[in-house]
């Protein structure tokens, strides 16, 4: 079979690390990246003149969504230099996700990001989300992990650092184990992730997406959470709660008997 890249149509393919045949030698995209746009594809994403946030843009990847999106393309990564393919700005995960501004964004994404945060990773996965549209999608590879989760933010050997979290500039480690009560308690996540169900294993062939990538939580997982996927809103109040009604519904139940109901409804107006 002749193995294609969905992103730049490459047909030769080099190792990453210890895993061979698997990095795309023109585009530099890995099994992780095709699968993104495998699902960018399948959800008819981006469009043209969709506002898209883009975390450490992969060099096949971001070029291609910068055409198709246009200007609304922003890049950011908190060392710009490094990714010389697409104009990208300073951004500082830890500080700046809290600035991004509410339901601005139609499509957010990053891959093999947020095991490299040195802060409570929650917030910066809610503060994210928050500034997607009601309409947006936040794609997004979270490198998921045999075992349980783990972070320290302490300064540590850098063989002590690979040997916990898997590499030298990590500060957590997402484990399968528990994956329920980590991300699972931030977003709706579905029980099984099964790329082959999705697309059929012809495709995933075709594009050298190889099968430890295709089934069950890995490090090759790609999440594509909508705006509803978050659990972390808090419900609204019952009507009977609201303003004035609440007010004058607390001063009922704690005020004497012989204060007067003329009085308890002036002040419950007052608010």
């Amino acid at each position: 079979m002749n193995l294609t890249c969905n992103i730049c149509g490459g047909s030769e393919f080099t190792f990453q690390g210890s895993r061979q045949g698997v990095r795309c030698a023109s585009c530099d995209s890995l099994e992780r990246t095709r699968a993104m746009k495998l699902v960018l594809d399948d959800l008819g994403l981006p469009r043209p003149g969709q506002k898209v946030l883009h975390i450490a843009p992969e060099r096949g990847l971001g070029p291609y969504v910068k055409k198709v999106a246009g200007d609304g393309y922003e890049a950011v990564d908190l060392v710009p230099k490094n990714f010389g393919w697409v104009t990208t700005r300073k951004f500082d995960l830890t500080t700046d996700a809290a600035l991004l501004p509410s339901e601005s964004y139609d499509l957010i994404i990053h891959s093999h990001v947020m095991e490299h945060i040195p802060c409570n990773i929650t917030a910066v996965l809610y503060h994210l989300h928050r500034a997607l549209k009601p309409t947006g999608y936040h794609i997004c590879c979270i490198p998921i992990v045999s075992g349980s989760y783990e972070t320290d933010f302490r300064a540590m050997d850098k063989n002590e650092a690979t040997r916990r979290f898997g590499q030298f500039d990590h500060v957590r480690r997402f484990g399968v184990d528990d994956l329920h009560l980590t991300l699972g308690m931030i977003f709706k996540l579905p029980e099984r992730y099964d790329l082959e169900a999705r697309f059929g294993a012809s495709v995933l062939d075709a594009h050298n997406i190889p099968k430890p990538a295709r089934k069950g939580w890995s490090m090759h997982s790609i999440m594509a959470l909508k705006k509803d996927d978050l659990l972390l809103v808090a419900a609204p109040l019952p009507k009977q709660y609201h303003r004035a009604n609440w007010f004058k519904k607390l001063v009922e139940n704690f005020r004497p008997r012989h204060l007067g109901t003329a009085i308890i409804q002036r002040i419950g107006g007052a608010g």
